[in-house]
């Protein structure tokens, strides 16, 4: 790759040019428009003030913003979570419900078999106490009658021994059915008495059931009220955040249009700068101030040259021989940072300008493009190959650009067009992210662009 030393195009010898006179540009320019007595100066060095302010405070509103956005999703997430837990509560609800219907309409079944069963066991409690009555009075009067036939029996020897024998079997017959029939009873007494235990036993475990059921409901019932409350705290969170959210984007999009305002009143007040220094060098400045300040682009009309109406050190070449790619100030430097959207450092490969979306980008030095595409966080992005320059081989990446003007393989001169400023990629606001590679290293590019 040739080098910045070998290079024949007038734009480059027109920064020759500015290089070899910067020490008398600059006097000149002091002497054109001395700081501290021109209003016009003056108001140039506030609104770069102004400028330096309103990006930091985009930056900071930035970095809120961030936090409010991640913020909300992880307050929307846990709202999701919640009216799910929410909503499998009030199913479990639903189903214990349903369980303690079905027991108490169980409970009220056993209870009524129950009290059916009470009633045919007093009922037949009631019988046979009255059979036990009967019986009794039965084997009194067979018992008394066969005390008195054996008492006739043996006093008058008997009147008829063949009826006496008979009535005697009869009695006989008699307490034997009856204590059948009372045994009969004792089995009946026995199974009832039964029946019944087994019911109260049932009545029993279903009302026990019952019990644990209704725990259960006015368990689930606790849960569920909880979850509402729950779920109502972070519904409430979730509107705060979105208020955050808003306020913090509302406070962005304020900043954004100060800063928009200072950039149009910069440009302005250095148009007003740079065309007083064309007058005052025109009508009094030596031929070679004149051509000077043209090479400058003072008074270039050329879109593809390079425009350098700035304050001093953006109208000179660095000692490397590069100039400023944007008209704009450095702002995040190089080095490590708090990433202010992935939320933890890690290493600033390069320096930030801010500028408006939609300013030219230029080639801070002459090279070959190769790189003008996508590049994941750096959105769209052009690398130059510059070749080697002192014995380094340097390159300059531009990104986060709205829209390129290269194709990778395309030579370019130093101050030409490449791209706009944009917000493409990984980025917070409209800004450049300017990188240089020494070696395929990136260093600090203040090192190399004034």
């Amino acid at each position: 790759m040739p080098s910045s030393a070998c290079s024949t195009a007038p734009g480059r010898r027109a920064v020759r040019a500015l290089a070899a006179g910067a020490a008398s540009i600059a006097l000149l320019w002091g002497a054109v428009l001395p700081a501290s007595a021109d209003p016009l100066s003056d108001r140039h060095a506030q609104i770069a003030r102004e400028l330096e302010q309103s990006r930091a405070a985009i930056d900071e509103h930035s970095s809120e913003l961030a936090d409010a956005e991640a913020a909300l999703e992880a307050s929307q997430r846990q709202l999701d979570e919640a009216r799910a837990a929410l909503d499998r509560t009030r199913a479990d609800l639903v189903e214990a419900e349903r369980l303690d219907d079905e027991l108490a309409e169980e409970l009220r079944r056993q209870r009524a078999l129950l009290r059916t069963a009470q009633a045919e066991t007093a009922q037949a409690r009631d019988h046979v106490a009255e059979q036990q009555k009967l019986i009794s009075s039965a084997a009194r009067d067979a018992y008394q009658r066969q005390t008195n036939l054996a008492g006739i029996v043996v006093v008058l020897g008997g009147r008829n021994p063949s009826e006496i024998g008979q009535r005697l079997q009869w009695d006989t017959t008699i307490f034997d059915s009856t204590a059948q029939r009372m045994d009969e009873l004792k089995v009946l007494e026995r199974r009832l008495a039964d029946a019944e235990a087994a019911q109260a036993a049932i009545e029993a475990k279903v009302a026990a059931d019952k019990r644990r059921s209704a725990d259960n409901v006015a368990r689930i019932t606790r849960l569920e009220r909880s979850a509402v409350a729950q779920e109502s705290e972070v519904a409430a969170l979730v509107t705060r955040n979105e208020a955050f959210r808003t306020e913090a984007q509302r406070a962005l999009d304020a900043d954004n249009v100060a800063y928009q305002s200072l950039l149009a009143e910069e440009a302005k007040v250095q148009g007003e700068v740079a065309s007083r220094a064309a007058e005052q060098l025109a009508r009094g400045g030596s031929r070679e101030d004149i051509v000077r300040l043209v090479a400058m682009g003072v008074v270039s009309s050329d879109p593809k040259t390079y425009p350098l109406v700035n304050d001093g050190p953006q109208m000179i070449l660095s000692r490397h021989g590069f100039i400023r790619p944007v008209l704009a100030r450095p702002g995040s430097p190089f080095g490590p940072r708090f990433h202010p959207i992935l939320k933890y450092w890690r290493a600033h490969n390069g320096n930030d300008w801010g500028a408006a979306c939609g300013v030219p980008l230029y080639a801070a030095q002459s090279g070959t493009v190769v790189k003008a595409g996508w590049q994941g966080g750096f959105g769209n992005y052009v690398v130059i190959d510059h070749g080697v320059i002192g014995g380094k081989s340097l390159m300059t990446g531009y990104a986060h650009q709205s829209r390129m003007a290269v194709s990778t393989g395309q030579r370019v001169d130093m101050g030409q067009l490449i791209g706009y400023v944009g917000t493409t990629g990984l980025s917070t606001g409209c800004h450049l992210h300017l990188q240089v590679y020494e070696n395929g290293t990136p260093v600090d590019p203040m090192r190399y662009i004034p």
